[in-house]
């Protein structure tokens, strides 16, 4: 992240989960990766390890993650660190003040991870604590998310991140689903973000369609469209009229 931030790009997405001491921590999943990080002492992480059921420092003592080649991302370079905190993370992002926020909060329903109201009071208290003049906007897959963080202030920019993908579903089989509901007008976008309070909404390419955006663009939602790791990709709908485009390979962006 900190090389993110120095290299100058005009966004940062990450995602947050919380410890059981009621610290923001960096982590795509409720768990320590198991292929992505290895314990402290370079051993292999064998099983799955809430982050909600330790504390921070059990956590970065404990793991170094980053360092570890992922088959998805052949090209990306290795840096085996422990997990960074959001106060750290802020740290960083004071030195671009221009720099957009993108907070993807990684919250759970299931009792994998803290409660929603949890998650909104400790992001948004740091954040708001810090007064940094960052444009940002909060984004998660669940309505109860989004609407924690608009009950402490209904000006907190949020973003509904649509089809959710629980943690161990198949990512095919939840894509065809809410593309055939979609399809079949069974499902409006600008509906579940009118539901969940939502100001706009990130999207796989894999399953939006510029009919979608230009409807969502027309109810006045912000739209991003995620993950174009991809040169062509990021070429062809950079010609959309969205908000926004996540990748990571931000170099290649148009």
């Amino acid at each position: 992240m900190t090389e993110s931030v120095a290299a100058g790009y005009d966004g940062l997405e990450f995602d947050l989960l919380l410890t059981s001491d009621g610290h923001a921590v960096l982590s795509h999943d409720p768990w320590i990766h198991e292929e992505l990080c290895t314990h402290a002492d370079g051993s292999a992480v064998t099983e799955e390890l809430l982050i909600s059921e330790m504390t921070l420092e059990e956590i970065q003592d404990g793991f170094l993650c980053g360092g570890v080649l992922d088959p998805e991302a052949p090209d990306a370079e290795l840096f085996a660190e422990s997990p960074m905190s959001w106060d750290e993370l802020l740290d960083v992002i004071e030195d671009d003040p221009d720099m957009l926020i993108h907070i993807d909060v990684k919250y759970e329903p299931d009792g994998t991870t803290r409660p929603a109201d949890e998650f909104a009071d400790v992001i948004w208290t740091a954040w708001d604590a810090r007064d940094l003049p960052n444009p940002y906007y909060v984004s998660a897959n669940t309505a109860d998310a989004l609407k924690a963080f608009k009950a402490l202030d209904q000006d907190i920019p949020t973003s509904l991140i649509w089809p959710r993908f629980p943690p161990g579903q198949s990512a095919t089989s939840v894509a065809l689903e809410n593309e055939f509901l979609t399809t079949f007008g069974l499902r409006e976008l600008v509906d579940l973000a009118e539901e969940s309070e939502a100001d706009g909404v990130a999207a796989p390419y894999q399953v939006i369609d510029r009919r979608q955006v230009e409807v969502m663009k027309d109810a006045g939602l912000a739209v991003q469209i995620w993950t174009l790791n991809d040169e062509a990709l990021l070429a062809h709908y950079g010609r959309w009229p969205v908000d926004g485009l996540i990748t990571d390979y931000p170099e290649w962006a148009p």
